[in-house]
């Protein structure tokens, strides 16, 4: 018999068992497509950095600034003075420095000095002058055009601008070369002389002097006198006007405005400042005595005016009157310091007025000197040699020493208590003044009184 027995079953736990999948293998990455892929994107990074440089270089060699340095030489004197972009203090020139843009180059009242630039044109400044050299470089633009810039503001007294000629070539495709002449402050009221001019392509060379005259009593008028042989061009920054200077011409500018161009007799500069004490003793100081063996007895200085015809007058005075000085000599003086180039100018014109009250001594006294009224005139002539012209006036006649001043034309006799004008042209004697220094208006004797006023200096 047989036995049937029922398939045996697994008892349920309440959880199916996940069914397994077969086993895969694992894909590698080839070496050498890796590599190739490394080798693609550093190419291609290679090829972004090449770019970058490549367009950083041609960009800036196809405008870029170079900037260019000058020169400053000490002429006359060691007192010349550098003030660098960015320095608290200013520096003395020993000899010869470089400077660059931004640079402000200052000459005191006894000294001289030279900027020599990259183009061989220069700038000579006078004492008692001040220039900052706002631009000096070599713009690039396109790879082949090159502009040459020069730009320099005169601050203060006169510089003599020397322009080389320019020819466009290789180096320089266009030039620009301009003078800025100021206002009151450091960027308003400003006008431009335009010597070169790259956007028109005027391109003129020779010799151009600027004055600067800073005063209290006239604020900032300027004068620019052409020497060369083709026009200039002025620009006003003020009212957009532009004026033609021609040849021998020069034009007054004041807070940029601009005078009409004529002669030099047509735009006179008055270089001595309140000549007419207006304002008292203004720009004037008093000088120590200088004659020797002179008491504790002064000489005493008065300014107020005295009514005439057509007005007023304002009027200095100086007098020594008080008897204890009869006897004893001194000499009562105000002096103004003027250290002005003169060079460029064909009349030097200088007159007073004097009044001449009392004197006690006859004439210009023994020694030919002592005046109730002199004037001196310290100038450098153009040979550099230091030369005073000196002038006396005198109502008392003396005999043989006032006859003997009159011959050397050292004095002049005037009518007592009469207002009397002085003048002479510096110009017309055999040492032309280079250099006004100094101008001094005095008394010298023992007992003066005089008056005087309308004391000016033009210059044509």
């Amino acid at each position: 018999m047989s036995v049937q027995s029922e398939p045996a079953t697994v008892p349920s736990t309440g959880q199916n068992r996940p069914v397994p999948n077969p086993v895969r293998s694992k894909r590698r990455v080839s070496p050498q497509l890796l590599a190739w892929l490394v080798m693609l994107v550093s190419f291609g990074l290679f090829c972004v950095l090449v770019y970058v440089i490549a367009s950083t270089i041609t960009g800036y060699l196809s405008h870029s600034v170079q900037h260019k340095l000058a020169h400053v030489t000490v002429v006359r004197d060691n007192n010349v003075f550098i003030q660098r972009l960015g320095q608290p203090k200013e520096t003395l020139v020993a000899e010869s420095e470089t400077v660059q843009e931004g640079d402000e180059i200052r000459t005191d009242k006894n000294s001289e000095a030279v900027i020599k630039f990259f183009d061989d044109s220069r700038v000579d400044l006078s004492a008692g002058s001040r220039v900052r050299i706002q631009e000096s470089r070599v713009d690039i633009k396109n790879f082949r055009q090159t502009e040459k810039r020069l730009v320099i503001k005169v601050l203060s007294g006169v510089a003599r601008f020397t322009v080389a000629p320019f020819v466009p070539a290789k180096d320089f495709n266009k030039s620009t070369f301009t003078a800025v002449i100021p206002g009151e402050n450091d960027s308003v009221n400003q006008a431009f002389a335009v010597f070169n001019d790259a956007e028109t392509r005027t391109y003129i060379d020779g010799v151009f002097t600027l004055s600067v005259s800073r005063s209290q009593e006239n604020g900032v008028k300027s004068w620019l006198s052409n020497k060369s042989s083709r026009p200039v061009e002025v620009r006003s920054g003020t009212d957009a006007r532009t004026v033609a200077v021609g040849p021998g011409q020069r034009v007054a500018v004041e807070q940029g405005v601009l005078g009409v161009p004529g002669l030099p007799a047509d735009n006179q500069v008055e270089l001595i400042e309140n000549g007419s004490y207006i304002n008292g003793i203004d720009s004037w100081r008093v000088q120590p005595a200088q004659l020797p063996g002179a008491n504790h007895i002064q000489g005493l200085l008065h300014f107020d005016a005295e009514r005439i015809n057509d007005g007023i007058q304002p009027r200095a005075r100086i007098f020594r009157l008080d008897p204890r000085a009869k006897g004893t000599p001194y000499e009562t003086s105000i002096v103004q310091e003027i250290n002005r180039d003169v060079s460029d100018y064909e009349e030097l014109w200088f007159s007073l007025k004097v009044k001449l009250v009392d004197q006690s001594l006859a004439g210009g006294g023994s020694q030919g000197a002592e005046y109730p009224m002199f004037v001196k005139i310290n100038f450098v002539d153009q040979n550099n040699n230091l030369q005073e012209l000196f002038h006396g006036f005198y109502s008392k006649a003396n005999d043989t020493s006032t006859q003997d001043q009159n011959q050397l034309g050292r004095s002049s006799k005037l009518p007592q208590d009469e207002w009397q004008e002085w003048r002479i042209n510096l110009m017309n004697g055999s040492n032309k003044p280079l250099r006004i220094l100094k101008i001094v208006v005095g008394s010298a004797g023992h007992l003066y009184d005089s008056y005087f006023t309308d004391v000016s200096l033009i210059a044509r």
